[in-house]
């Protein structure tokens, strides 16, 4: 059943807490299993994590990396048409994320030069989800910017199905990316194996992708041993949308994120009681229960509740688009008028769909080459560089009681000759 709600005179943070979002990756049942089966898996290898995937998913991939025909076949059977339309999503991605990339730069005044170098990590592990369906989409969304960055090795772990192999649409697009080395393990289990590897699955450096609550639990349990990025998944839309907007196109932009099912969250602010009236008819089965109707007073209240909340996506349909578009803070990716709906960047507009959830978009950014490349600053000083910057160095590292410190400048200083 969907929820309506009246936003006009609440408070702003206290309205936002009411609204659906699950967050169960932060529970602490869920964290203690995903603990448990990373810490299996870190001390079994192969063998916990193939009890696993047997006790979760019902098989025991044998081998647990693809063969290598098995994903060029897959790339052969794809119909002509769907090959196309991947190679179209991948030339859109591929296209945004290389101008986003960082830049190595030198500067120098005064004799004092600074500088930063940026590399790509040496191997990075990309998690692909299935349950509800099988997300070819992800290792597009997460290879490419990989690729773009140059990162070397890529490992793609994802669940097997129930006749035990990985879906074919996963293998046919990782075949057109060129890249072959492929698991058939999803869930907690994965995780664990990129992080700290096993028999047959290589360690990684940094493990990225979207994943239930489950796998992203296993993510926060792996950080610091490995890098991974903000949390993402479940699904989550806001629509902000003005009187003017079409009722059927609106409710098929909630229907589409609530699809998503587990745990997804798709909400509409509007000021207008006639959209809300018409749209509330239109939402029928079970994504339905997944969708909240609010009233808002205006555009600005909606702004500001959008920002509260930091979705994953929001979808603005509103005459003032663009000046709504500068207002949102705290959103992982914006889809902008009524023939953007999210679907388009869910697929291939360009931007990775790898976005951050739960709140995470009013810190965290969306996937991007800079998840893949590490940064190294350095420093080049001449000495009349040295003699100018020195002395202050050296005054407040005495004042912070770090005499060595101090001394490592000071003795420079005072060098004869």
């Amino acid at each position: 059943m969907v929820k309506v709600l009246d936003a006009r005179d609440a408070d702003p943070r206290g309205f936002v807490s009411r609204l659906r979002r699950p967050g169960g990756f932060l529970s602490e049942p869920v964290r203690k299993i995903a603990r448990e089966i990373v810490s299996d898996v870190r001390e079994g290898g192969d063998e916990a994590l193939l009890s696993h995937t047997e006790r979760l998913d019902g098989v025991r991939p044998d081998p647990i990396r693809v063969p290598k025909e098995q994903i060029e076949a897959a790339r052969a059977s794809l119909p002509p048409e769907v090959e196309e339309s991947f190679l179209v999503a991948i030339e859109n991605v591929r296209f945004f994320h290389k101008r986003e990339l960082d830049r190595p730069f030198e500067t120098s005044r005064g004799g004092a030069t600074v500088g930063q170098r940026v590399r790509p990590i040496a191997r990075a592990g990309i998690y692909v989800p299935g349950g509800h369906g099988a997300y070819p989409s992800t290792v597009v969304m997460a290879a490419v910017p990989a690729q773009v960055a140059g990162v070397p090795e890529i490992a793609v772990c994802a669940p097997p199905g129930r006749d035990g192999n990985v879906s074919r649409h996963v293998l046919a697009v990782a075949g057109l990316l060129g890249l072959d080395e492929i698991y058939g393990v999803g869930g907690a289990q994965a995780v664990g194996a990129m992080a700290f590897g096993t028999e047959s699955i290589p360690p990684v450096l940094k493990i990225v992708g979207p994943g239930n609550d489950y796998v992203t639990a296993a993510k926060l349990e792996v950080f610091g041993h490995v890098g991974v990025d903000a949390p993402l998944g479940p699904s989550e839309v806001v629509v902000i949308a003005e009187a003017g907007a079409f009722p059927e196109r609106v409710a098929c932009d909630l229907m589409a994120q609530a699809e998503h099912l587990s745990g997804a969250s798709a909400i509409l602010l509007t000021p207008s009681e006639e959209l809300l009236g018409s749209v509330e008819p239109l939402l029928t089965g079970e994504p339905a229960e997944l969708i909240t109707l609010v009233h808002v007073r205006d555009i600005r209240q909606a702004v500001e509740l959008t920002n509260l909340y930091a979705p994953e996506h929001a979808h603005v349909i509103s005459e003032d688009h663009e000046a709504i578009l500068q207002d949102l803070d705290a959103v992982g990716m914006v889809a902008i008028g009524d023939f953007t709906p999210v679907a388009l960047g869910d697929y291939g507009a360009g931007p990775s769909h790898s976005l951050p959830t739960n709140g995470a978009a009013s810190w965290a950014s969306a996937l991007g080459t800079h998840d893949f490349v590490a940064r190294t600053n350095y420093i080049h000083y001449s000495p009349e560089a040295l003699a100018d910057l020195g002395p202050h160095v050296e005054r407040l590292a005495r004042l912070e009681g770090f005499t060595n410190h101090a001394e490592s400048v000071g003795a420079r200083l005072r060098k004869k000759g």
